[in-house]
This record gives structure tokens, sequence and C-alpha cells, in this order.
């Protein structure tokens, strides 16, 4: 049997790095077969294997002397120190042990024998079949490190040699997603709660124990068992990262598609109302169209278990989701009175600016007209709100806005600024098209594009804002907003 070298590197890492602690198995199976012995007390101070046998059996608990570093698994020592204290009395704590002081004494030694015991009675079979596994594994990576020497490729009758180095291969990128599932799965629980740790650790036991059984198939040669059977264990292994906190690349996709089903819906409605009003809806049925499209994309990507292609995919069916939103001319109540009180206070922005011209010895005798108009037109607005007269109102307001950019005008104070904020923008959406286009050629090639989606994304909702801005004609906010952006896209292009 021929074992390629990074299924070969990732497992032993998994077993000898990790001390065994992705396979959580009880203290006796971790010793070989043999408990410790104890014959005193051990307390601070005290050195000896019992101490370090001690310290192996702890970290194999959820009261580790370390996370890294002396004393963490792999590096247990053989000085009974404060770390080794301060584990031993949690552990005491929790096992109800009377006397807890941080001493191993006898009632701890008598607690821990009832331990064992009873992870030896429930482990049975599945310690024996890992360390059996283990063995054959490490002897076969020995031969292989040595001299390069491999044992043949299973025969399968009836199966051609490349049809089973095809299964192998899958069996190969199928171990491989679930045992950094594994990794991942233990440093969330190491991060979880206490009152939630003991529930997770029983269910990375079942997923394990799952996983133990594909280990057999891929070393007995059954490929294809492996890659029948894998998924599931990866769907577990993925749902109980969830459950501690995590999030998957299936979590991301999954969400992300259930945002783009309520926006489409949401669409829909719009355009709807939109036709019923009479009012005119642009583009916005072509864009709902080339949204559903590659909303089914993602859906079919998801479905192939291509999550990364499948929130991507569904990034883009929002984004065309928005635009299609943007296109349909319906504004609600809220919106009137909204758009009203945003005028507002661009009403107040533009006066304090006036004064500050005034001040500084401008003449700003047409831009206080101006804005007086503009206050006459928006004290029609609240009155035809008041009148629910929302037409009407919005009209009044959308002049006195065109009036307040006049007033600003008269006194050169926002055509320029205006210019610079939509220009930069304009730079900054066409940035983080090139960005994002580069992210998915890498994806597509089957790059590590890291965390570069998800910066992508912080991007998107910094320009999303800054295009608020700017319709507050907010300038400053805008640039501040793009120059926060392009960092995000900055850390994108890194993670490539």
């Amino acid at each position: 049997m021929k074992l390629s070298i990074s299924i070969s590197t990732l497992v032993v890492s998994l077993i000898f790095s990790l001390s065994l602690t992705v396979f959580a198995l009880p203290a006796a199976a971790q010793t070989s077969g043999n408990d410790c012995s104890f014959t005193r007390t051990l307390s601070l101070g005290d050195t000896g294997e019992d101490v370090r046998c001690l310290q192996v059996y702890l970290n194999s608990t959820s009261h580790k002397i370390a996370a890294a570093g002396v004393g963490s698994p792999g590096n247990e020592t053989t000085t009974y120190g404060g770390l080794t204290e301060t584990a031993v009395l949690s552990w005491q704590k929790a096992n109800g042990v009377v006397g807890a002081n941080g001493n191993f004494g006898p009632g701890s030694q008598t607690k821990y024998k009832a331990l064992i015991s009873s992870a030896v009675a429930s482990s049975g079979n599945e310690a024996d079949q890992l360390l059996s596994l283990i063995d054959s594994l490490q002897s076969e990576i020995d031969e292989q490190l040595a001299g390069g020497a491999t044992l043949p490729t299973p025969q399968v009758a009836g199966v051609s040699t490349s049809a089973v180095d095809e299964d192998r291969a899958e069996a190969d990128g199928w171990l491989e997603d679930i045992i950094e599932m594994l990794r991942d799965i233990e440093d969330q629980i190491d991060d979880a709660d206490d009152d939630d740790r003991e529930d997770f650790e029983d269910d990375l036991r079942e997923v394990q124990s799952d996983f133990l059984s594909l280990l057999e198939d891929y070393f007995d040669g059954d490929f294809e068992e492996v890659v029948d059977n894998a998924s599931d264990v990866l769907d577990d292994a993925s749902d109980l990262f969830d459950d501690a906190g995590g999030e998957t690349d299936k979590s991301k996709a999954e969400d992300k598609i259930e945002d783009v089903e309520d926006l489409i819906q949401e669409v829909e409605d719009l355009i709807d109302e939109a036709e019923d009003d009479d009012e005119d809806i642009g583009d916005a049925e072509h864009l709902l169209d080339e949204a559903k499209d590659y909303y089914d994309d993602s859906v079919d990507a998801f479905d192939d278990r291509e999550y990364r292609q499948a929130h991507s995919d569904a990034l883009d069916a929002e984004e065309l989701l928005e635009d299609a939103i943007d296109e349909i001319d319906i504004t609600s109540d809220d919106d009137v009175e909204k758009l009203v009180e945003d005028i507002w206070d661009e009403y107040r922005d533009a006066e304090d600016e006036i004064d500050e011209a005034d001040d500084d010895g401008e003449d700003v005798d047409e831009a206080e007209e101006l804005l007086d108009d503009a206050e006459r037109e928006l004290k029609r607005a609240d009155i035809a709100i008041d009148e629910e007269d929302w037409d009407e109102a919005e009209d009044y307001a959308k002049d006195a806005e065109d009036l307040i950019e006049e007033a600003l005008d008269a006194i050169g104070g926002s055509e320029g600024d205006e210019d610079d904020a939509e220009e930069a923008l304009d730079d900054a959406w066409d940035l983080y098209r090139d960005v994002k286009e580069e992210i998915e050629d890498a994806d597509d090639d089957g790059d590590d594009i890291g965390d570069a989606e998800d910066y992508l994304d912080d991007a998107k909702d910094l320009l999303n804002d800054a295009e608020d801005a700017f319709d507050d004609e907010d300038w400053d906010e805008v640039l501040d907003l793009i120059d926060e952006a392009e960092d995000a896209l900055d850390d994108a292009l890194d993670e490539l």
C-alpha cells in the first residue's frame, strides 16, 4: 500500500505534535495501556517520572497544564510546579475530591484510579484500534523516510489501477479537510465556556470515532468507502465547529444564500408595488433576473460542497439586487419623512458654512437668499407631511436640496469637494472590482485566499457607507470611508 506524503505528514503531525489530543483518547489509552503508578503524595517542588505521567494525564483532560510551551501537551516535565498545582486543583474541584488543595494525595489518586478504570471500560476496542492504526502508520512512514520505499498500491478486482489512484487522491483530500476541521474544533472548544465544553467534547469524540473508521477503511485500501462516507463526517465536524462558535465556509455560504433569498423577495415586492403605482423601475427586472441566475449558481455550488464558490456567487447576486433596488423609483411614507429630515440637516450644515464664510469676509448675500428660499421649501414639505401628501412633500424637499446646493455654490463652498469625493469613490469601486476578480481567480486556481473574502466584504460595506455619505453631501466622511475601504482591500491582497 502506498501512502501519499501529504496525508502521511498530516496524520503524523496530528498524532505526535498534538500528543494524540485530536483523538481525545482516555488517559489509559494515551499511556499505551498503562496508567500512572503513584506511591507518594505529589506536591509543589516534587520531581520524578510520576509527575510527568500525571501531567500527561491532566493534558488529556480539560484541565491542561498549559496551552502552549512548557507543560503543554507533548511538552510535559518531571517537575511539580505552580502550573501543575493549579491544574490539579482545577481537576480536584471538577471531580469532587474532598479537601481539594492542589496536592495530589491519596484522595486524588483514588479518584484518578476510578476515572481511569471507567475510561478503559468505555473506550474498549476504539483505543486498541487507534493504537494499532498508529503503529502501522508510523511503521509505513518510517519506511518511506528511510529510503523512499513504498508498498504496492492495493489492487481491487475488476478496477483499474488508475481508478484506484483517483479514488485514493479524492480520499486524501477528504481526510485532509477533516483533519484540518478537527484541529479547528479543538481550538474552538478550548475557547468555549466551561459550561458548554463538556458537551462539545462529547460530540467531538463521536466525530473522532467516525473519523477513525474512515482511517481504517483508508489503510485497508477501501478508498471508495472513504469517499462515500467522508462528506457526512466532515458535515458533522463542520456543524460541531459552528455550534462551538466557529464559522465555516459552509455556514458563511449558507447565511449569505439565505440573505439573498430574502432580498430577492424584497425586490420582487418593490417591483410589483412600483408597477401598481405606475412608477419607473428602470433595469430592475433585468438585474433581478441576473441576480436569480447567480443565486441558482450559488445553490448548485453549495449542493456540490463548493462553499467558497457558493459564497462568491451569492455575493454577486446580492450586489445585483442592491442595484435593482436603486433602479426602482418608489418611495414609502417613511422614506419621505427621512428625506425631509436629512435635507433639514443639510440646510443646517449649509447655514453654518455660510456663516463661516461671512465671518471670513466673503460675500454671502446671494447664498443667504438662496438658503432662505430652501428654508421655505422645507417648511412646505413639513406641512405636506402633516397632510400626508407624500409626493408633494418629496417635491418640496428636493427643491430645497437644489437651493441648498446653489447657496453653497454661491460661496464656492462645495463644488470642488463634491468632485473630489465623486472621483475618489469611482476609483475605489474600480479597485474593489479588480481585487474581487483577483480573489476569484486565485480561488479558481486552488490557491489559499485566507481571509481575503472577509476583507473584501468589509471594503464593500465601507464603500456602500461612503455612497450614503455622498448622498448626504458629507464629503469628508466620504473620503474617510474610502480610506478605510482601501485599507481593507490592501489587506485582502496581502492575504493572497
